[in-house]
């Protein structure tokens, strides 16, 4: 059994991590004492007011966790209306990057105030332009925190922002640490770890890890190749490197880009399915990583995610966070299960008379099956996002409807009777193929579907 850490430095505003053997935070008082304080708070310890016990989540990757959403709508009239909730708790606390504690609140990073030169050396639109956060940098970071609470009994959160726009897994590569000068303050691995140091009065002690990062390793196909082992790597470092094998580690599939020239499509595919594998079957820690959607969800500009669609995303982190301490984080977002052809004749004025010979006379069909799936929630709109093609990425154009099946929990795609003239064998199927896709699979839960494909298909004729 792991001897419970005892804090012998405290700040204002701290989140203390607790012990999830006890429920508490050892202390030990000026008066040489040591103490036990429970989940909750706010505490007066020594001369430090306002410490909370409870859960600290690091706000890792890049600008999609940093936050790029606008605060206010401009179409409203006057455009003031505000596009995220005012999330206003006493138990959410920010270890903000000028790395001192204070209450939670957006944006819950402001590279533009960090004491680490990395987020100066790297370019970062939030730190360059002055006027920045007067207009953008809503995160998904205190609608996580927010939602976790009600989750885990209003257990207090501290939120640790560590985010980056525009960076790459080579970037925050650990091996920076042995071959840069001063290298937590001038790589961003380090400073993250720098910043959990200080945060947790060197214990480095947290619940665990949020990360949303890969749009720019996805607009590189060498890199987007690459990706699933550099991910898995990090993880399996960052859990050594903060003395937790066990480290909760919930990540967000990069969600869509939207340009003129859509020819980078390989790389998003291989990012998203690589993300996608590491929730499923590569996954060899299944109990504590899991992946949640955002390929469905509202986006501000041509790459990064609404206040609405970067609330959601934090809800859907909250439920998975939640269920890693369950050990059961990659039973959270729904996803890809198996596919089956199949056909059917169709009956006509009840008495199903009809020539079997016609090639008009069934339907054909596959049935995708998930995993992890309560219910869909209905659609009227249609359903999309589930789409067919060859080896060559060739758009195969057979696939005219798609239905969410009586089951409430199965996908029936409907072939035009051609499709039988496809080569079985160089037959793929996807859900949110490409840069920029139309999606819109959500459960009742409100967890959307991950992207995936390649998945091979065969139609038996």
């Amino acid at each position: 059994m792991v001897e419970q850490h005892i804090y012998t430095q405290v700040n204002s505003y701290q989140v203390l991590q607790r012990d999830f053997s006890t429920d508490s935070a050892l202390v030990k008082q000026a008066n040489g004492i040591i103490q036990s304080f429970p989940v909750g708070g706010p505490y007066q310890i020594n001369n430090a007011s306002n410490v909370l016990v409870g859960d600290i989540w690091v706000l890792a990757g890049q600008s999609n966790m940093r936050g790029n959403a606008f605060y206010v709508d401009p179409w409203t009239d006057p455009p003031n209306k505000k596009t995220y909730p005012d999330y206003v708790n006493d138990m959410i606390h920010l270890f903000q990057l000028n790395e001192t504690w204070n209450k939670g609140t957006e944006p819950t990073h402001r590279l533009d105030q960090s004491i680490r030169q990395v987020n100066y050396d790297i370019s970062d639109p939030s730190v360059s332009a002055k006027s920045y956060h007067n207009y953008r940098g809503v995160s998904s970071g205190m609608a996580f925190a927010t939602a976790y609470r009600e989750r885990n009994g209003d257990v207090p959160v501290g939120l640790l922002p560590s985010a980056h726009g525009g960076t790459t897994m080579d970037q925050w590569s650990p091996d920076l640490l042995e071959t840069t000068k001063n290298p937590y303050n001038t790589t961003l691995y380090g400073a993250m770890l720098g910043r959990i140091d200080k945060a947790t009065a060197g214990s480095r002690k947290i619940a665990g890890i949020l990360w949303y990062q890969g749009e720019s390793d996805a607009a590189d196909t060498s890199l987007a190749s690459q990706y699933k082992g550099n991910l898995g790597s990090w993880i399996n470092t960052t859990r050594s490197k903060l003395n937790n094998e066990r480290l909760p580690f919930v990540y967000v599939q990069i969600a869509r880009l939207a340009r003129v020239q859509n020819d980078q499509y390989e790389g998003w595919n291989q990012v998203r399915n690589a993300q996608r594998l590491l929730n499923d079957n590569d996954n060899s820690d299944k109990e504590r990583i899991g992946a949640v959607a955002s390929i469905d969800l509202e986006m501000d500009d041509y790459i990064h995610l609404s206040a609405k669609g970067l609330t959601t995303v934090g809800q859907r982190m909250a439920i998975t966070a939640t269920n890693a301490l369950k050990n059961k984080a990659s039973m959270s977002s729904p996803t890809f299960d198996s596919v089956k052809f199949e056909e059917k004749l169709a009956a006509r004025n009840g008495n199903n008379e009809i020539d079997t010979s016609s090639k008009y006379a069934t339907q054909v069909t596959l049935l995708v099956k998930f995993k992890n799936v309560n219910e869909w929630k209905f659609r009227d709109d249609g359903v999309f996002g589930f789409t067919l093609h060859d080896s060559s990425g060739n758009l195969l154009q057979v696939l005219y409807k798609s239905e969410i099946q009586q089951d409430k929990k199965t996908i029936r795609l409907f072939l035009t009777y051609d499709a039988q003239n496809l080569d079985t064998n160089n037959l793929f199927l996807y859900y949110g193929y490409g840069m920029n896709p139309v999606c819109n699979m959500e459960t009742t839960e409100g967890m959307g579907l991950l992207a995936f494909g390649p998945i091979p298909v065969q139609l038996n004729y």
